[in-house]
């Protein structure tokens, strides 16, 4: 057992770190040094995932980070900007299990499809896509690429670091969508748990937290970083007032679709300059 209050906190921070890519991404977390993931009960487990919240955006910015590196190899090896754009998506989607792409497919399916709160919540519960969901994830991808391969003639540097950018603010964008909506609370999910447990505070940390992931990219162009920012911010008071009209809250899909619709703003945000 151990007696150090001082070793004991820095395992839960690796734990909760740990948490965090696990939830996130499909990377394998056992090389973490101090994760006991697997020795943990449900309900510590559970109290972790409530506490790994605040590093959703330090993950997201080392997935953008991935994300941008394939990109710049993929043109430095002569392939064109806008296939070495869908090459590093798809090697996105193999890093995350394409988990908030999901998300996006799932919500305009359920919102585009139903009419009451009811069958919303019904459409979004269902593994199949309909004609809304793909429709969404042809377009949200499409801008995507779109957006970074405009952003590719930029240079090397400033690809990566509006693309590591994006990918961190999404997951801060999560955050600020649980600290200040509540979850449906008459739907039993994970989302739920976590959601309900996190607070301003929290989003202060994890932004905190997050600025390296995105300083960078606001220094290089302080004028657009502020209006991406603001847009991001006016598209998700949005997205926050349709959800509390349609279905009273946030579930997991709506928090993944969240975090894909700001970082599409905030890539869009980046090739204007």
């Amino acid at each position: 057992m151990n007696d150090d209050p001082q070793q004991a906190s820095q395992t839960r921070v690796w734990e909760c770190f740990a948490v965090a890519i696990q939830f996130l991404t499909r990377v394998p977390v056992s090389w973490l040094p101090g994760s006991r993931l697997p020795d943990r009960s449900p309900e510590e487990y559970a109290r972790l995932l409530q506490r790994s919240v605040v590093y959703f955006p330090v993950v997201g910015g080392l997935v953008g980070l991935f994300t941008a590196v394939v990109l710049v190899t993929s043109l430095a090896v002569g392939l064109p900007p806008m296939i070495a754009a869908f090459l590093a998506l798809g090697a996105e989607a193999v890093l995350t299990g394409a988990f908030h792409e999901d998300a996006f497919a799932d919500t305009w399916d359920a919102l585009g499809g139903g009419w009451t709160r009811e069958r919303i919540l019904e459409i979004m519960k269902d593994s199949r896509l309909g004609t809304y969901g793909t429709l969404a994830l042809l377009l949200g991808v499409g801008i995507r690429a779109s957006a970074m391969s405009v952003i590719a003639a930029q240079g090397y540097v400033l690809s990566i670091v509006s693309i590591v950018a994006a990918a961190s603010l999404a997951r801060l964008a999560i955050l600020a969508m649980m600290a200040t909506t509540n979850p449906i609370a008459d739907r039993a999910t994970q989302a739920r748990d976590i959601a309900g447990q996190q607070s301003i505070a929290n989003l202060r940390l994890a932004a905190l937290l997050s600025l390296p992931f995105w300083v960078a990219w606001a220094w290089s162009g302080v004028g657009i970083a502020l209006i991406a920012m603001i847009a991001a911010c006016l598209m998700l008071v949005w997205f926050r007032g349709m959800l509390l009209r349609r279905v009273g809250g946030t579930t997991g899909d709506l928090l993944g679709c969240s975090a894909y619709l700001t970082q599409l703003v905030i890539l869009i945000g980046a090739t204007l300059r």
